[in-house]
């Protein structure tokens, strides 16, 4: 498609103008830049068979320049925008039926947000005896701070960090949590708080920062072995949580400052916590209105 300004009706204003630019090679690219320089600064891309490769050579190209919105047949195709050279585009555009564009928006929403976590005290730390536990191996890296929010309560989750401290026993695996007991519940997206037990590889669950950011991760493989347990007891808003992790140094829970190791807690220590709001719960899955008691 050639590109060519549209014609004026009085006075055009370039800069709060959608464009409609449909990109079939790399000539369109070529033209949406054209069109920047003429000081349009919002771009409605249109694609055909190519969609990735277009996308993200925009992202390179305009990032910071211009409004680029990508066109998106499916939640698939606006996940990959959304996702392009890593930034993504500013933008996606539904086209499909209003029912399912609302039904694709809600889920779009859950692809990053923040969440409000709080400052959790410790109240009691003991041996559990031996079981099974998991870990959690993601397709990405986390980075200090950062891990999975983990509880035996669907009321208080624990933010248990990735491995990415470095010792002279052990590398680091920022890939990994060692996410303790199958039987927990791990928060993934949409407020879903699966089993660990039920997780496969391909499954989504969420990493977190220490200051609520949260970003869905796809998991590589689990991993389950018997080790030795330990169980934290903590304190949040009047209500008590609890975590069965792994016995071992390497485990470390997020604190307000850095991490601590499940060895190293006592009473008092205060630890990064998330309490979502109180609903039923069927298989991980929310449920408005269920009374749900967990001790």
């Amino acid at each position: 498609m050639k590109w060519s300004p549209p014609e004026p009706h009085g006075v055009v204003d370039p800069g709060s103008t959608v464009l409609e630019l449909e990109v079939k090679g790399s000539g369109d690219e070529e033209n949406a830049l054209k069109a920047v320089e003429k000081g349009f600064r919002k771009i409605l891309v249109k694609t055909s068979d190519w969609k990735v490769i277009p996308w993200e050579n925009l992202v390179a190209k305009l990032r910071g320049r211009a409004m680029i919105i990508a066109e998106a047949a499916s939640v698939e195709e606006a996940k990959l925008a959304l996702r392009a050279l890593e930034l993504g585009v500013d933008a996606v555009a539904l086209n499909m039926p209003v029912a399912e564009a609302s039904r694709a928006a809600d889920e779009l929403k859950s692809i990053e947000a923040v969440l409000s976590l709080r400052e959790a005290v410790v109240e009691k730390v003991s041996e559990a005896g031996v079981g099974l536990r998991a870990c959690i191996d993601a397709c990405d890296t986390m980075s200090p701070g950062e891990g999975m929010l983990i509880g035996a309560f669907s009321s208080i989750l624990v933010l248990v960090e990735a491995e990415v401290s470095e010792s002279g026993f052990t590398k680091p695996r920022p890939f990994r949590v060692n996410a303790g007991a199958i039987s927990q519940y791990v928060l993934s997206t949409k407020g879903f708080s699966p089993y660990i037990s039920d997780l496969r590889s391909g499954d989504v669950v969420l990493a977190v920062s220490r200051t609520g950011e949260a970003r869905p991760l796809t998991i590589c493989r689990m991993k389950v072995e018997k080790r030795p347990l330990r169980m934290v007891e903590i304190g949040l808003n009047g209500s008590t949580g609890k975590v069965f992790l792994q016995d071992a140094e390497t485990i470390r829970l997020v604190t307000p400052e850095a991490s601590r190791s499940v060895r190293d807690l006592k009473p008092g220590d205060r630890i990064m916590a998330y309490a979502p709001a109180r609903v039923g719960r069927h298989f991980g899955t929310p449920v408005e209105g269920e009374l749900m008691l967990e001790f």
